[in-house]
């Protein structure tokens, strides 16, 4: 919640002050008589109380030295570490303090609405969360005297704190405590051990869909498993490759498990880096031969062989996980997108993504979502029937086949929605007239004893793109706030979502958007470009030269690889054709799961 607070102020330009507080030696200045104001402020029965009076006033300690021993004291300060009431008892106490302090400030403003108490507390962690300075001064000044007041302290050190002024940080603003100025985060970051994201995934999930970095959606985390087998086999080739005469005498041996042995993986991992450089360099995916610089084992020494035995055997890892995969009916389906790009789904991500959102990729992709078919599967329920289509309720048929929802329109919706973005990010393509020059030919004998230069050939420094060679190009698209299509694309009642048209030229390209299931991309871009032979042919025939290029986005965010090649095509390379494949990927997402929200409503109201 802290956390959430601090990234809206940001966000929406707020002002928010937020005071992290520690108490110095937690248990044990809580005074005894606090604890029977708590008791009796949340009316605990006077027998209870009586019996913790008792069982208090029974702590004694005394001191002991060579020469003299003191008389037993009693103790009227402090809670027992040890004892199971104690938490509770401390909770309760400073609950008091929290009641008595917390009218000095009214909740933190967070925008549209939204409102946060002043205080946060868990244990003996205080945070102060304030939309105005003065009002955090003042909640400091009231602790402060409460705490004075029960011979308790805050520890400045300890603490920290965070400005913010309509949304940046400021460094200016301090705030104190017992006399002392608290750091602020900047001064003194905070150690953590790390926060809590809710994935809110069914507890089936395989650990194929968060360790596999080959599957369609590539997880951050990585398995403990794999990071302690690497680790072995890496201190392993650390100690058979020291230079050290007391580790080659001793040659120490690693413990592992039974089904996994260290020495057996590395010698496994070096028999296939020495196959593969016999078997010499081939064709791993769809780039073409040499097209990736190979690294050979008889040339590689030192740190860069240990990398390869590691590559190696997370490789093998990663296979074993895909072969898994394959073997598994509904999580598995994922292995059959060949034309799907793989989607990324990196930590600041993941801390960004509202929970509900993370939920939905994550089950939609493995097909897990609280479809009515799985539902049944699961023993929730005893029918699976959509309630507007009468078919059986799948993820599939809720996001891209049911009838009614066909006729009302949300895969249209959700395709326009789509096809806006996917025509913004094509009108800022423009066509260029790169320069050419030349380039001479290096041959070399074998051995490179002998170098010498051929002829001087041109070259194109650029990749040629589909607009290149003029600058008149309009783009046009099937929406009602864009350009119409030029006439002679309407000879026929097909209406191509984008065109791109140069008059000088006398060319056409035709951009078609599909927002399939992934699972049926390849089956979309057959249909789509039978749909419009004709009409290519017909341009052909007026002296048009034109070209129809389907591309596909997918109902759950995944983009299709001739999407990735149009933008190409276009000039639209490096970073900005990253973020307009992620814009158009995040834009069918967010509208899926509006279709899947409403998967059981047959009249659909505007919100």
């Amino acid at each position: 919640m802290i956390w959430e607070a601090i990234q809206r102020a940001k966000s929406e330009k707020l002002n928010l002050d937020v005071v992290w507080l520690d108490l110095a030696n937690a248990y044990g200045p809580v005074p005894q008589e606090m604890i029977q104001l708590a008791l009796r402020m949340y009316h605990v029965p006077e027998v209870i109380q009586v019996m913790l009076d008792d069982y208090f006033s029974g702590f004694r300690m005394r001191f002991s030295t060579n020469n003299y021993t003191t008389n037993w004291i009693n103790l009227e300060v402090g809670i027992a570490m040890g004892c199971t009431i104690s938490p509770i008892l401390f909770v309760m106490a400073m609950e008091v303090i929290l009641k008595a302090a917390e009218g000095s400030a009214g909740p933190a403003n967070l925008g549209g609405g939204c409102s946060m108490p002043p205080l946060k507390a868990f244990m003996d962690d205080t945070t102060i969360i304030c939309s105005k300075e003065d009002e955090t001064r003042r909640m400091l000044t009231r602790l402060d005297d409460l705490m004075s007041w029960c011979r308790m302290e805050f520890k400045p050190k300890k603490s920290r704190s965070l400005s913010i002024r309509r949304g940046k940080v400021d460094e200016a603003t301090t705030f104190r405590v017992a006399e002392q100025q608290i750091p602020t985060v900047s001064q003194e970051p905070v150690k953590s051990l790390g926060r809590w994201k809710w994935l809110e995934v069914p507890p089936g999930l395989s650990d194929v869909t968060m360790y596999c970095r080959k599957a369609k959606l590539k997880p951050p985390m990585k398995s403990i498993l794999e990071e302690y087998n690497c680790g072995k086999a890496r201190l392993l080739t650390i100690l058979e490759e020291s230079d050290d005469l007391v580790v080659k005498t001793v040659q120490p041996s690693l413990k592992t498990g039974r089904k996994w042995k260290v020495t057996e993986a590395v010698d496994e991992a070096k028999e296939c880096l020495e196959m593969k450089e016999v078997i010499g360099q081939t064709q791993t995916d769809r780039r073409g031969l040499g097209s990736t610089t190979a690294k050979w084992w008889s040339k590689t020494e030192g740190k860069e062989k240990r990398d390869m035995i590691i590559h190696d055997i997370r490789n093998k890892e990663d296979s074993t996980r895909v072969q898994k995969a394959v073997r598994q009916l509904q999580q598995g389906q994922w292995t059959n997108w060949d034309t799907a790009i793989q989607r990324s789904l990196p930590w600041n991500d993941i801390w960004h993504m509202a929970p509900l959102r993370i939920s939905f990729l994550i089950r939609s992709v493995y097909d897990l979502l609280p479809s009515k078919a799985n539902l049944v599967r699961w023993g929730k329920k005893d029918d699976p029937t959509c309630p507007l289509c009468q078919g059986r309720q799948t993820a599939e048929l809720v996001l891209s086949s049911c009838k009614v929802a066909l006729s009302q329109g949300r895969y249209t919706w959700r395709h326009n929605r789509v096809l806006q973005e996917l025509a913004s990010v094509i009108s800022t393509a423009k066509g260029e007239i790169h320069p050419s020059s030349t380039s001479s030919t290096v041959f070399t004998t074998e051995g490179g004893v002998k170098k010498w230069h051929g002829g001087s050939i041109p070259i194109n420094t650029h990749r040629k793109g589909l607009l290149d060679g003029c600058d008149d190009w309009v783009v046009s698209a099937d929406l009602p706030e864009w350009e119409r299509h030029p006439d002679v694309t309407r000879k026929t009642a097909l209406r191509p979502n984008i065109v791109i048209h140069s008059a000088s030229t006398q060319q056409i390209i035709m951009v078609e958007l599909t927002a399939p299931y992934e699972s049926r991309m390849e089956e979309a871009h057959a249909y789509k470009e039978g749909k419009y032979l004709d009409l290519t042919i017909e341009l052909k025939k007026d002296g048009y030269e034109a070209k129809v290029m389907p591309v596909e986005i997918g109902a759950r965010g995944f983009v299709g690889s001739l999407a990735y090649a149009l933008l190409s095509k276009l000039s639209i390379g490096g970073n900005k054709r990253t973020k307009a494949l992620r814009l158009l990927a995040e834009t069918a997402e967010n509208s899926s799961r509006w279709i899947w929200n409403r998967r059981n409503e047959r009249l659909l109201h505007k919100d």
